[in-house]
């Protein structure tokens, strides 16, 4: 959450900076989409709010329970199939659920608004009482927009997984030295606790001219209020994957599978990944059985957290149609990941991809379906920055029929 690095803020000056960051969530209903994703969604919405209850994390529990109580009342309940006998059961759970957080919201507002007014004046004692500090000014720290790739691309992709798997080994040495300097990423610990609708992805069949650059790593000041949750994400699960993926791949058809985890310290976790029931081509595969998909992942508490998918035959890069299957990802969960596993690409056989803000935008007004051109595609999506290996062995549930 965009917050406040000091308590300059008043109690109604925080509340305000809060509700900004929650009226971010989607409100946009798509009934081509099945309410049980958005059930889902809202779920996920209402078990990151407990976490942080739990964490004592109030602010952040505050942004999630009102962005789930905007998702149930301003998107589910405007659903087409909300009133349907099918789904009555999720409509009286998830209504008593609303009513719950509505009350908490409440309670919480009037604890942060009290805490910020006392943390208010007490700094405005300390400064009228200390010479230096006879002005006092207002500090705030506020999630950093996401880069704006340039027209055209200067920067050179880069192998994510390598540079991540370097830790704080330091870069990758390159051919060019003139090159831009590659992004650091951090590798994380080991996890320390317990450990959607129909999917259609195509690969694009001709290469892009134009690939996503790289964007510059968040500062480690501002990175710990960024609206960007940071994702770790196990080194074994790539190499894993693609082992199930095998058999596909030597016919040169493609296979996905969806990233899943949890929520401790304001950090997501990767646990899991889970191939659903699915068919495959060389540029196309398409799940289905999401009523399974949703049932094992509320069974085991999984967030949605992105997907993974590969190009046998085709480069490392999303194509026209990913872009829209990244955004349906990345609207309900904006630190989604899109790991796309490119074998037979030299250039970079494994890149990890999430949209930009300006992407967000476009593809989201976009109502083009099937292969189809985007201006300026290298603007719309980059390599995700907000993610760091853990050692954690990841999970793996393979739902597609033997």
């Amino acid at each position: 959450v965009g917050l406040v690095s000091t308590m300059a803020l008043t109690g109604k000056e925080m509340i305000a900076a809060l509700n900004a960051q929650s009226d971010s969530v989607t409100t946009v209903v798509h009934n081509s989409t099945s309410i049980l994703r958005y059930y889902h969604t809202a779920g996920m919405l209402h078990s990151q709010a407990d976490v942080y209850l739990s964490e004592g994390d109030h602010e952040r529990a505050y942004v999630m329970l009102k962005k789930f109580a905007r998702m149930y009342l301003l998107v589910i309940a405007e659903h087409n199939a909300y009133n349907t006998k099918q789904y009555q059961s999720e409509k009286f759970k998830f209504k008593r659920l609303c009513n719950q957080a509505l009350a908490k919201i409440k309670e919480l507002k009037e604890s942060i608004t009290t805490k910020y007014d006392k943390g208010f004046q007490e700094s405005k004692s300390k400064a009228t009482s200390s010479p230096a500090l006879a002005t006092p000014t207002t500090t705030t720290t506020t999630a950093p927009a996401a880069p704006t790739p340039s027209t055209t691309s200067t920067n050179p992709l880069v192998d994510q997984f390598a540079l991540l798997r370097l830790g704080s080994k330091g870069t990758l040495p390159t051919k060019d030295t003139k090159s831009p300097a590659s992004p650091q990423y951090p590798s994380a610990p080991a996890l320390s606790h317990p450990q959607p609708s129909t999917t259609t992805t195509t690969t694009r069949p001709t290469k892009p001219t134009n690939p996503p650059p790289t964007q510059p790593a968040v500062s480690n000041s501002a990175a710990q209020f960024s609206s960007f949750r940071q994702v770790l994400l196990p080194q074994d699960l790539t190499s894993r994957f693609m082992k199930l993926a095998k058999y596909n791949t030597s016919k040169g058809n493609e296979t996905c599978g969806i990233l899943c985890g949890k929520l401790a310290k304001n950090q997501f976790h990767i646990t899991s990944c889970i191939l659903p029931p699915q068919t495959g081509s060389h540029n196309k595969t398409s799940t289905y059985g999401e009523e399974k998909l949703i049932a094992l992942q509320e069974s085991k508490g999984l967030l949605t957290l992105g997907w993974i998918h590969t190009h046998p035959t085709q480069s490392c890069f999303l194509s026209s149609i990913d872009l829209h299957t990244q955004f349906s990802y990345q609207a309900m969960m904006p630190e989604a990941l899109a790991i796309v596993m490119a074998p037979t690409d030299r250039r970079l056989r494994e890149g990890i991809f999430s949209l930009t803000k300006e992407g967000m935008v476009v593809i989201g007004n976009c109502p083009e379906r099937g292969f189809h051109p985007h201006p300026n595609p290298e603007r719309l999506y980059q390599q995700a920055t907000h993610v760091a290996l853990s050692r954690a062995k990841t999970q793996f549930y393979d739902l597609r029929s033997k």
